[in-house]
């Protein structure tokens, strides 16, 4: 054996950013210390001094995805700021199937709550208080992450008992009855059939309508109960 072909080389180098990468093209769903590691090309102890867990991983990767995102503009009224951004976190998540999921676990990366915190400086300046302010927020934030996490599990997007929307909507019967203790009459056929329907539509509807369907809902609670009173025009 020749002295450099004995000779040891240098442990291959691995940037934050390309473990970011490494994450994305991997994909949530798929993502394993293992499957990125083998994706790099490093060894164990390489990717080890980056990130010792999988959870550090999904973070890595998830701040590549905020950072790399342009956001909306934080400009107009509070209720229009509230919603383009969270129109623009739904479609985040819909571009990195399984991100909402761990979003959901828990896993947070740091961008994300800066960028929370500048919102809701946006609402102070808007007459909220600071409380309701990031009260707001993170109502606004956590509908768009459960949605998009709702959506996962649905379509089977992530690791999942759930075999799809068909199957759910096959579930639905406007038979079955249900009822709890102390309740009104027991519903009529007709109002079974009503809400089961409207179960199967919302099963069936596009998710984005669905969200957004919701999102007003949630902005209609904050502007009664969160938001400065909207001042009185005098004649």
């Amino acid at each position: 054996m020749s002295p450099a072909a004995g000779r040891r080389g240098r442990p291959p180098r691995v940037t934050r950013e390309q473990i970011a990468e490494a994450v994305l093209e991997v994909g949530f769903p798929d993502l394993t210390f293992a499957a990125v590691r083998q994706h790099l090309g490093v060894g164990e102890t390489t990717l080890f001094r980056h990130a010792p867990d999988r959870e550090e991983l999904i973070r890595i990767g998830l701040e590549r995805v905020l950072e790399s995102m342009e956001w909306p503009s934080l400009d107009g009224t509070w209720r229009q700021m509230l919603r383009s951004t969270a129109l623009a976190a739904w479609n985040v998540f819909e571009a990195h199937p399984g991100s909402a999921t761990e979003v959901s676990s828990g896993t947070v990366p740091a961008t994300a709550m800066e960028y929370m915190g500048t919102v809701s400086a946006v609402l102070l300046r808007h007459g909220f208080t600071a409380t309701n302010a990031v009260l707001a927020c993170d109502l606004v934030f956590d509908l768009v992450a459960d949605n998009r996490r709702g959506v996962e599990h649905i379509d089977a997007i992530v690791p999942s008992s759930n075999k799809g929307r068909e199957s759910l909507r096959e579930l639905v019967r406007p038979t079955a009855s249900v009822r709890p203790a102390e309740v009104p009459p027991e519903p009529a056929e007709e109002e079974r059939e009503a809400i089961a329907e409207a179960i199967r539509g919302s099963i069936s509807a596009e998710p984005l309508d669905w969200f957004l369907g919701k999102l007003e809902v949630v902005l209609d609670g904050i502007e009664r109960s969160l938001a400065p009173p909207t001042p009185t025009e005098t004649g």
